[in-house]
């Protein structure tokens, strides 16, 4: 997880080569420039139903999975159901109501079954201790006008603010100046806004002196920036063109920085074109309602989106799901999948807490209304939540579900939510274990779904989806809801009795919390772990991690035209120097000892080094290389896909451990997996795969690497097809790939069947197992044939 400071990795592992750059040369493309060439296109796909297609769409695949998917009938769609019932108190004219249930969906800062208490987040230099379990209040270093009571006073946490504090989600501003935020007049109705928004000031924007030289918090902590380049008259707070940099890289807002420019902030699906977005959490339009505003009251006509309408920078963005439509379409393809709108603490309130715009969500807007993928590394928790949302398999009736998807966003609570001020905690003030608040989270989330729905006692959470993207995956998941819950994760470790292996403290699971926060609910948090694996095949699935398009943007998957694969094996990367001996199991420290001490570059052409070892674009080396390391890091690495997605045979080093799809793919065809023991071995045992053997498995990587790729959805989808087009048209587009060669260019994308669509197909696949029919509690038999 990021944030990772250097006391806490403990820095007990080995001294990098001072002198060791690798010497690569410049890459060679197979292929010549025929000058009078007409350059490949951009073709769409097009569908084919017929049995060659449907071989070559399912090659090497495992089991029946992939021909179960594409061969069912679809279903007839049914009336959607829209809810009729009033919430308390219409919300407080805070929240948005849940016409299903009658819930009221909270914004940050307030709380309560109708919205109508405060729920304060202030900025503060300190936490509560874990001595007083009682003291329910977060601490505070704000007074009455908003500002610090006294910036002098020593205390630092990073939501510390030398100004203005929000108090529902401890964002800083300016508190004096030209640019200083003025909120709403006391008094004003909910969603006021205020007279000035203000500039936004960082941790790292934060004066170290007041304006008579003494040390404030800051400072005293040998941080800060000068007083003047904040609050003189040409600083931050005063001046248009005054110095930004780390100043003005704070909250989703346009230069120049202070609210002045309108720009949309980054929410799920941008509220379906039907409300207002707020960092994270969707504001919806009267009648309209859910997490993403995809909902109408009963009763109620149908509005066209803004999308439609008024932004029409948001049509890139914005998809809306069959089940939304006034009119969807006759029939659906399975699995039905119902999306829980699920309380917003564990969602969209974490999205407008985390104020660094670049953390927890996969996509970002820029100045002009522009979005881009952010590349965030746990970003698939958005992500998938908003393909759920948008998905041609989602409904709106629970009654006719097939699984249930319960989304909540623990990585983004644990980086950057988490400590940054002394709210919110499950339960106790400390951030030494991290599992400790999530096993905490899950089980309150789970609690919710067992009393307030009832759905999870149908099928005792069988047909229930998590997705688990932390380091460590489903290792640390409460067993109530792991026993028999679906698992998403990124990370395949299947022996039962483990303990925790990061070199991270605070995400060991398996420590015993200390013995002075028994007082506190959920103390006991290996307890409630106890008993299962981090991943079982029987039920789980190890799916990609994000990676943006942008990321293999030399692969032939994307038109690029391939490269002579002149390196050997290839690793870039943390190679566990300044980290603690067990991590990533040793394997990474132990190669790159071996690299360097035997001169495996020299007389195999390894690469294995850091950043500093190894230059050159990341992508285009992973596009020369024959072989690459997947090993494991605190937990989970997505070596594998940044292998696949380039068509760089996986090299396998994790005992006991699935890679992503490796339940459901023949991952015999196309990598090559060592124990752990046999590092030593490495050179002699890729030298020894011949020319032939080689580019067989690269012509049956070639049939799944787009497996690996998220591609739905609209942005994704053209983001896609943006980078093909470009590569065709470019003086590439004109060299001839040899027609033997296994990795032809793409000249389109299988987007049906890309990462999204390929868990789809599993999911229905499962669906009999969720129901105790067919197979096992699991489907391995069907799975495994």
């Amino acid at each position: 997880m990021p944030a990772r400071s250097a006391s806490q990795r403990a820095l007990k592992g080995f001294d990098l080569p001072k002198d060791l750059v690798y010497d690569i040369p410049p890459p060679k493309r197979l292929g010549e420039e025929a000058p009078n060439a007409t350059a490949f296109v951009y073709e769409e796909p097009v569908p084919d139903a017929t049995d060659a297609a449907l071989q070559k769409r399912c090659a090497v695949s495992k089991g029946t999975w992939c021909g179960e998917y594409i061969r069912q009938t679809p279903v007839p769609s049914r009336p959607v159901p829209r809810g009729s019932k009033d919430c308390p108190n219409a919300c407080s004219g805070w929240g948005t109501c849940d016409h299903d249930t009658g819930f009221c969906l909270c914004p940050a800062g307030r709380k309560g079954q109708d919205c109508g208490e405060k729920d304060s987040r202030p900025c503060t230099g300190e936490h509560r201790h874990f001595f007083f379990p009682n003291e329910t209040e977060p601490k505070s270093s704000v007074g009455p006008d908003g500002l610090d009571v006294d910036p002098l006073m020593p205390g630092w946490k990073p939501g510390r603010c030398f100004g203005y504090c929000d108090t529902s989600n401890a964002a800083c501003y300016c508190g004096w100046g030209k640019y200083r935020h003025i909120p709403a007049p006391p008094g004003s109705p909910p969603w006021t806004p205020p007279v000035q928004q203000g500039r936004a000031l960082s941790d790292a924007c934060q004066p170290r002196t007041d304006k008579d030289g003494k040390l404030s918090f800051m400072g005293q902590l040998n941080g800060g920036v000068p007083y003047e380049q904040v609050y003189g008259d040409s600083g931050f707070c005063n001046n248009a063109t005054g110095i930004a940099g780390s100043c003005g890289a704070f909250l989703e807002v346009a230069a120049p920085y202070d609210g002045s420019v309108p720009m949309e902030q980054t929410c799920l699906n941008q509220c379906s074109g039907h409300g207002e977005c707020y960092s994270g959490y969707c504001r919806c339009r009267e009648g309209w309602y859910g997490m993403d505003c995809s909902r109408k009251k009963a009763g109620s006509p149908m509005e066209p989106g803004d999308h439609e309408v008024s932004r029409p920078w948001l049509k890139d963005i914005v998809q809306i799901p069959p089940a939304a439509l006034e009119s969807p379409p006759p029939t659906r393809l399975r699995p039905l999948i119902y999306v829980y709108d699920v309380p917003p603490a564990y969602t969209t309130r974490m999205l407008q807490y985390r104020l660094l715009p670049g953390a927890c969500s996969w996509r970002l807007f820029h100045g002009g209304n522009l979005t881009a993928s952010t590349g965030w590394t746990y970003g698939i928790e958005t992500l998938l939540h908003e393909l759920m949302l948008q998905s041609e398999h989602r409904t709106f009736d629970p009654e006719e579900a097939d699984f249930y998807y319960v989304p909540f966003y623990v990585t983004c609570y644990f980086w950057p939510i988490m400590g940054w001020v002394d709210h919110p905690w499950w339960h106790a003030p400390n951030v030494e274990n991290r599992p400790y608040h999530g096993v905490n989270m899950i089980t309150e989330l789970h609690e919710w779904l067992t009393t307030q729905l009832p759905w999870w006692k149908r099928r005792g959470g069988r047909d229930h989806i998590f997705l688990m993207a932390a380091d460590e995956g489903a290792c640390w998941m409460p067993t109530a809801v792991y026993k028999n819950s679906i698992m998403l994760t990124h990370w395949g470790r299947m022996d039962l009795n483990h303990t925790s292996n990061t070199a991270y403290h605070p995400d060991k699971y398996s420590d015993f919390v200390d013995g002075r926060w028994t007082e506190w609910r959920g103390w006991n948090h290996t307890a409630l772990i106890a008993g299962h694996p981090c991943y079982d095949p029987k039920k789980d699935l190890v799916i990609p991690a994000f990676k943006w398009p942008w990321h293999y943007h030399q692969s032939p998957l994307l038109g690029a035209a391939p490269l002579e694969r002149d390196i050997l094996l290839f690793f870039k990367g943390d190679v566990g120097a300044h980290r603690l001996p067990h991590y990533s199991r040793g394997i990474r420290q132990k190669l790159f000892n071996l690299a360097v001490e035997h001169k495996w570059f020299d007389k195999h052409r390894i690469v294995i080094g850091t950043g500093e070892h190894v230059r050159g674009d990341y992508s285009q080396l992973l596009a020369r290389s024959k072989f690459c390391l997947v090993a494991p890091g605190d937990g989970w690495s997505p070596r594998a896909e940044d292998a696949i997605l380039h068509g760089c045979i996986p090299l396998i080093v994790m005992d006991e451990v699935h890679a992503v799809y490796e339940l459901i793919l023949d991952y015999d065809s196309f990598s090559i997996r060592i124990r752990e023991s046999a590092l030593e071995a490495v050179p002699d045992i890729l030298n020894a795969v011949t020319p032939a053997h080689l580019a067989k498995m690269q012509r049956h990587l070639a049939r799944v690497w787009h497996r690996f790729a998220y591609a739905s959805g609209p942005m994704l989808r053209a983001e896609v097809r943006n980078h093909i087009t470009e590569k065709l048209k470019a003086r590439e587009g004109k060299v001839a790939t040899p027609p033997d060669h296994p990795y032809q260019r793409h000249t389109s994308f299988p987007f049906a069947d890309d990462a999204f669509g390929t868990i789809m197909q599993w999911l229905y696949h499962r669906i009999p197992d969720t129901r105790g029919e067919g197979a096992g509690e699991g489907g391995t038999e069907a799975v495994g044939q």
